[in-house]
């Protein structure tokens, strides 16, 4: 496996010393249709197209999140077409033994996972066409390996992704819902109740409770971790823990187990807050960041 030692790379993650690897690789028939089976076939099409995509991104993060991995998936050294935001500006690498240098890098987040970057080459892209910080963009790159680090003594393994073609996409968020039942073809979620509890670490947070479906073909976590956006002043509110002896938590909600197809079950989440007097927005978006719902919640007991 060749790998390419890095050194002092301009720190999309605040990371100090890169490496890359590279993983190893390994007649249509026009039949007449009648209105019915037009609309059948339409909504076939639809539905498959639709499965692409779940499994386009689910394979994307599962990537990302493991990107030693990737020479075992089929995203391997294939382009891939998918949407995602730039966090930072274009940096360049110096590579200790000169192989990556003058390679050029962004780091881009997947809405479904905002913690883990991908690492975007840049340099097959015209300069005057490079994205700028907050960017949400279609991507047309190829994954090829990943690039390692150490950083606060923990090893970091990145996925690395060549850009062949980069688009600025403008989002849908107009004529956007707000209602407290989410449902897209992947889950359904009914926001039941809220209430203001203390952490475990006896800080006031918001506790959502909520009805989770799970419309996938398969065991899934809930989509609130990575879709749904609480916040107060324009900041994400960070998820955290209760005590698990608080007796004022509903014993009938769960809060991280996953849920098999086509049930239905109620869950929570709590978040830290803020301030006790600002409302809480709640934004849910696709995979593509697209606005899908918006909503307001009143901390209770708020003045």
């Amino acid at each position: 496996m060749k790998r390419k030692r890095l050194l002092a790379l301009f720190l999309l993650t605040g990371v100090g010393v890169l490496a890359a690897c590279s993983a190893f690789s390994n007649v249509k028939k026009n039949v007449p249709e009648t209105s019915h089976t037009e609309k059948k076939v339409n909504s076939d099409s639809a539905m498959r197209s639709l499965k692409e995509k779940e499994k386009l991104y689910d394979d994307l993060a599962s990537n990302a999140n493991s990107p030693k991995m990737l020479k075992y998936s089929d995203q391997f050294k294939q382009k891939i077409s998918f949407v995602a935001q730039v966090e930072g500006e274009p940096k360049q690498v110096k590579s200790k033994d000169d192989s990556l240098n003058g390679e050029w890098y962004v780091s881009v987040l997947l809405m479904r996972n905002k913690n883990t970057p991908i690492y975007l080459n840049l340099s097959d892209i015209k300069k005057k066409n490079w994205p700028k910080n907050d960017d949400i963009l279609r991507i047309e790159g190829t994954p090829i390996g990943y690039l390692y680090t150490s950083y606060n003594n923990e090893r970091l393994d990145l996925l690395d992704m060549k850009a062949s073609a980069l688009e600025v996409v403008n989002v849908k968020n107009e004529s956007v819902s707000s209602d407290k039942v989410i449902e897209t073809n992947q889950y359904k979620v009914e926001i039941t109740a809220i209430d203001l509890l203390q952490d475990a670490f006896e800080d006031p947070s918001l506790v959502v409770y909520y009805n989770f479906k799970n419309k996938k073909g398969y065991r899934s976590v809930s989509p609130l971790k990575n879709y749904f956006y609480f916040s107060q002043k324009k900041k994400r509110l960070e998820t955290t823990i209760l005590n698990v002896n608080n007796n004022q938590l509903d014993s009938k909600a769960i809060n991280r187990d996953t849920l098999e197809p086509g049930e239905e079950m109620l869950y929570y989440e709590a978040f830290k807050l803020l301030d006790l007097e600002e409302k809480v927005y709640l934004d849910v978006f696709d995979d593509e960041y697209n606005l899908l719902n918006t909503l307001e919640l009143s901390v209770p007991g708020a003045k």
